[in-house]
């Protein structure tokens, strides 16, 4: 199955699947189903379900993933993420990328999807396989998804990234843009690019205690309380990620070189920036907007600053299970006085658990006769698909699962082969009595 399951990744791994970027990788899907003699349809924003008859007795089953990846490379790297396929590096049991993410997050659960597909010696009950599109940027996928196709009344994500945990429940998030907009003016003084990176990359919501100190946090705290004066400030790719690396281009008169310590500072040619008073309001709008746990429920991050000529906008993702407490801390930050303005992006719902979920109860009774121990309930702070799909129906009972990765969403990411195979083989367990 080793063996199996890497040819099947390096086969998703080939095809480019940038989010809004799918087609490619949602056609690869269709060949395969039509190749097997598989019922599948493939709506207009390239969703694809694929039913696939059972040989046994058992409630009809719906397995789900995402196509899209999120799409990072070194600065080094000439990767084009629009035409090229991932260069996968298999070291024994570490699946890595070369200068780029490896997109585990989602190819593994493509991956077992594709096995689980085209393996015609396993018993299983009716199966449904729903990809879904843009999960990394809109959700548009299990927004606009036409449910009416689905028959299944169990469905297992694979977009979790721990194999000994199952996911039960995730935080709804609010996502809002503060955008400050002021004057520059010119003024005669030296001026300067400082660069922060290095700082911890990849997914705030399975790194929540990296976000309070990323490298845009760090810079903030640098610049604080002394004088001197942005010009424009930029980090950060992914509002639900961390940001690694940072760059601030200011005018001052102080020695930066003694000021500013193990930093990279670059003197430039530059006559215009923002006053004193707006730095200020720059500098501690940042530090005011909370990242990491904000309480036992609730989490944040700060995941992209950019700056337009006289316009400096800050992209915050604010995420809690308690929609109260949610809404509350998302309206407190409208009230800070800073001259920013705040405007609500986007919103997702949260997943509340299912304390009466059967498929829970089977999955971890699988899990436990395979490894006499069961798997961790968790609650997680990214959202996830799953609360998508459960806010548009009705009666299915769902947990996320999936094979461990690391650094996910960044140029580090890192997954295993030995877990690949072990959400596998619990699958084929389970799906044989569920």
């Amino acid at each position: 199955m080793r063996e199996t399951l890497i040819k099947n990744f390096l086969r998703i791994s080939s095809i480019p699947r940038k989010s809004g970027n799918e087609k490619e990788i949602s056609d690869f899907f269709v060949e395969v189903a039509k190749k097997n003699n598989l019922e599948y349809f493939q709506d207009k924003n390239y969703n694809v379900l694929i039913k696939k008859k059972g040989n046994i007795e058992g409630t009809p089953t719906i397995l789900q993933a995402h196509f899209d990846m999120v799409c990072v490379k070194t600065n080094e790297s000439t990767h084009d993420f629009n035409k090229d396929g991932i260069e996968v590096i298999i070291d024994n049991d570490k699946v890595t990328a070369k200068d780029t993410s490896l997109g585990a997050d989602q190819g593994v659960g493509l991956t077992i999807m594709l096995t689980l597909m085209e393996d015609n010696s396993i018993k299983h009950p009716d199966l449904e396989f729903m990809f879904t599109v843009e999960e990394e940027t809109t959700f548009k996928g299990t927004v606009e998804f036409p449910y009416d196709k689905l028959s299944g009344k169990n469905l297992i994500n694979l977009d979790n990234c721990r194999d000994y945990d199952v996911v039960i429940g995730s935080a709804g998030d609010i996502v809002n843009e503060y955008v400050f907009n002021s004057i520059l003016t010119k003024k005669n003084m030296p001026s300067y690019r400082i660069t922060l990176d290095g700082y911890k990359s990849g997914n705030s919501g399975e790194n929540i205690a990296d976000s309070e100190e990323t490298a845009l946090i760090a810079i903030a705290k640098l610049l604080k309380d002394k004088e001197v004066y942005i010009k424009s400030i930029n980090g950060g790719t992914f509002e639900n990620d961390l940001i690694p690396s940072c760059v601030v281009e200011i005018q001052t008169n102080l020695d930066v070189y003694s000021v500013f310590n193990n930093v990279k500072i670059e003197k430039i040619n530059s006559t215009n920036s923002f006053s004193l008073e707006d730095t200020n309001n720059i500098i501690n709008e940042i530090l005011a907007l909370k990242c990491g746990y904000i309480s036992e429920n609730a989490s944040s991050n700060i995941g992209i600053i950019s700056t337009n000529n006289n316009e400096i906008k800050i992209t915050y993702i604010i995420r809690s299970i308690n929609k109260d407490e949610l809404n509350k801390i998302s309206n407190n930050t409208k009230d800070l006085k800073y001259n920013f303005k705040c405007n609500e992006v986007c919103t997702d719902t949260e997943w509340i658990p299912n304390n009466n979920s059967e498929l829970l109860r089977k999955y971890k009774d699988t899990y436990y006769s395979i490894y006499n121990e069961h798997p961790k309930d968790t609650i997680c702070q990214g959202g996830i698909e799953s609360a998508s799909i459960n806010k548009r129906t009705q009666g299915i009972d769902i947990i996320s699962i999936g094979a461990t990765m690391d650094n996910i969403h960044s140029v580090n990411e890192v997954t295993y082969i030995s877990s690949w195979e072990k959400i596998y083989n619990i699958l084929i367990k389970l799906l044989s009595n569920i």
